[in-house]
C-alpha cells in the first residue's frame, strides 16, 4: 500500500503556546494536470414575467452599464420575493432555519451604523427584518470567508479576519434555540469578549459532526484545527501547513478527509486529518492526493462533496481569470481527475476582451465564481453558483455529463451608491481596482490590482454568498450591494426532488 506523505508535524495548543509552532514542510512535487470534457454549458430558457440577460449568457453589457440598465437587474426564472439590503454585507454569508447572517466590511468599521454581523429574521420571506448585530471580536472586525453553520449543532461561528487576513478572535454562538436572537457561548467574564482561539485566518468551515472548526490562513498555506465539543471554551487541538497558498475547503462526513482548494498553483488537495477527528495527542496531517489546473492566474476558492450513484466527488470552484467550476471525481483518492469544467459563456476564452471592457472599473474581480451550494449531496439535482459580477446562477447537474442551466437572478446594479453601503466589501472595501490603465484582469494578476482608494463604480453587484435551496421552491442568497434577498423559482424550472 502507497503510504501517504506527511505535509507537516503538528504539535497541540499548550505546546505551541509554550514552546512554539512546530511543521515539518515538505515541497509538494508536480501536481498531475487536469483534463475535462468541454466547458460549454447551455443558456436557461427563461419563461415568462423573465427579464433576461441582453448579452452573452453571464454578461452585463458595457452598453447596459453606461445607459442605467444594469440597474433594472436580469432574471430567468427567479424573481424576488424580499430582501433585507442594509448597509452592505460581505464575502460568505450563511443562512439557518428561517435566519440569515450577513457580515460586513472591516473597512466601513468607522461609518457603519449597523457593525459587526446583522441577523435578519426571515420567517416572512416577503418582510426580512434586521433583529441583532453580533459584535464580539471577530464578527465585528470581519469574518470574510469564515462565517460558517454547522447544522447538526446549531452553531455559528467564525473568526477574526479583517483586511483579507487576520488572527486570534474567534467567536461561537448557539443559534439552536432563537436563530434571530443566536446566544454568545465563549463570552468572557459576562462580556461580549473572548478569548483567542485561533492563529492567522482567511478561511474556515466546521467538520460535520460540529465537533472542529477548521482555519485557512490563505498566506502560507496555514491549517488550525479548533476543538468545539464544549463550545464555551473552544481550544486549539493543532497547526499545521501544506506549504502552499491555500483557500476555501469541506471535509468528508466522517471528518476524516479535508478537502482544500489551492490558491497558486490553482488545484485541490486531499488531506488525511484522522488524527485531528480522533482527537490524537500528536496529530499528523497528511497529503493523500491532489490535482491541479488552470492557468497561472486561477485561484482555487472552496470545495463540496457531492456523489453520483455512489461515486464520490467534489465540487471545485475557482474564483479568478473565469476559471468557474469543476466537477472532479476522487473515486481513487490518490489521484482525482477533472470530470467536467462548467463555465458562462462571458468566460470562454474568445470572449476575453469583451469581458474586460465591461467590468473595468468595478473592482478586481470580473465575472468569475465565488461559491455554490447543491441541493443534496446524494445525487444532487442542482448547484447555485454566486458569481461576481454575474448573479446568482442555477444548472441542472443531475446528469454530470450534461449539466444545463435553469435559472439566474442577476439584482439590481447599486450605481453611484457607494457612500451608503459602507458595509459592503464591493463598494467600499480595500480591494478595488483602478478605472483605467488596466486591459484585461489577467493581465495584472491578483496582487496587481489591490489599490485602496479607488472605489469600484457597482454597475453590477458582487453575488459572492453561498445560495440555499429553501423549501419546495425558494432560493436565500446575499449579494454584496444588494444584501440579503429570498428568492423564488418560477416557471417550474425547480422544485425539491
Amino acid at each position: 500500500m502507497k503510504k501517504s506523505r506527511v505535509i507537516a508535524a503538528v504539535v497541540a495548543a499548550l505546546a505551541v503556546a509554550s514552546s512554539g509552532l512546530v511543521m515539518a514542510n515538505a515541497a509538494p512535487g508536480a501536481p498531475p494536470a487536469a483534463t475535462a470534457e468541454s466547458s460549454s454549458v447551455p443558456p436557461a430558457d427563461c419563461g415568462p414575467g423573465s427579464s433576461p440577460e441582453t448579452g452573452l449568457q453571464g454578461q452585463v453589457p458595457l452598453a447596459d452599464r453606461e445607459s442605467g440598465r444594469s440597474q433594472d437587474g436580469y432574471s430567468c426564472n427567479l424573481e424576488l420575493l424580499g430582501s433585507y439590503q442594509g448597509e452592505g454585507t460581505t464575502w460568505v454569508n450563511p443562512s439557518y432555519d428561517h435566519c440569515a447572517y450577513n457580515a460586513t466590511s472591516f473597512s466601513g468599521i468607522p461609518t457603519k451604523e449597523s457593525q459587526g454581523v446583522q441577523v435578519i429574521d426571515v420567517s416572512d420571506p416577503q418582510n426580512p427584518v434586521l433583529t441583532d448585530n453580533l459584535t464580539s471580536p471577530a464578527m465585528l472586525q470581519g469574518t470574510w470567508e469564515t462565517l460558517k453553520v454547522n447544522e447538526a449543532r446549531g452553531l455559528l461561528a467564525g473568526v477574526a479576519v479583517g483586511p483579507v487576513v487576520g488572527a486570534l478572535s474567534f467567536d461561537v454562538y448557539d443559534i439552536s434555540e432563537d436563530c434571530a436572537r443566536p446566544r454568545l457561548l465563549n463570552s468572557f467574564a459576562g462580556t461580549d469578549l473572548t478569548l483567542p482561539a485561533s492563529t492567522v485566518n482567511h478561511e474556515g468551515a466546521f467538520s460535520p459532526d460540529g465537533m472542529t472548526y477548521w482555519s485557512a490562513s490563505f498566506a502560507g498555506g496555514g491549517l488550525t484545527a479548533i476543538d468545539v465539543s464544549d463550545p464555551t471554551s473552544p481550544r486549539i487541538i493543532g497547526v499545521g501547513t501544506v506549504g502552499l497558498p491555500n483557500h476555501g475547503f469541506e471535509l468528508s462526513e466522517d471528518g476524516n478527509r479535508l478537502y482544500l482548494s489551492r490558491a497558486f498553483p490553482a488545484g485541490m488537495t486531499i488531506l488525511d486529518v484522522s488524527d485531528f477527528q480522533a482527537r490524537k495527542p500528536l496529530p499528523l496531517l497528511r497529503e493523500v492526493g491532489h490535482v491541479a489546473w488552470g492557468g497561472p492566474l486561477a485561484v482555487g476558492q472552496h470545495t463540496i462533496p457531492i456523489t453520483y450513484d455512489g461515486v464520490p466527488h467534489l465540487v471545485a470552484v475557482d474564483e479568478f481569470a473565469g476559471e468557474a467550476i469543476r466537477l472532479i471525481d476522487i473515486s481513487d483518492e490518490t489521484n482525482p481527475k477533472v470530470a467536467r469544467q462548467l463555465q458562462l459563456e462571458i468566460q470562454q476564452p474568445e470572449n476575453t476582451q469583451t469581458a474586460a471592457a465591461d467590468v473595468a472599473g468595478n473592482g478586481l474581480f470580473g465575472y468569475e465564481a465565488h461559491y455554490c451550494s447543491v441541493d443534496r449531496p446524494a445525487d444532487p439535482t442542482a448547484l447555485a453558483w454566486g458569481f461576481m459580477q454575474s448573479g446568482v446562477r442555477v444548472f441542472d447537474i443531475s446528469d454530470r455529463d450534461a449539466p444545463r442551466e435553469i435559472a439566474y437572478f442577476n439584482p439590481p446594479a447599486q450605481t453611484g451608491r457607494n457612500a451608503e453601503l459602507p458595509g459592503s466589501e464591493h463598494a467600499n472595501g480595500i480591494i478595488v481596482t483602478q478605472s483605467s490603465g488596466v486591459s484585461d484582469v489577467r493581465d495584472a494578476g491578483p496582487l496587481g490590482l489591490l489599490n485602496a482608494g479607488v472605489r469600484a463604480n457597482l454597475t453590477a453587484d458582487y453575488c459572492t454568498s453561498p445560495p440555499r435551496f429553501i423549501g419546495p421552491d425558494q432560493l436565500w442568497v446575499s449579494c454584496q450591494d444588494n444584501g440579503f434577498m429570498a428568492l423564488q423559482f418560477t416557471n417550474d424550472a425547480y422544485r425539491t426532488p
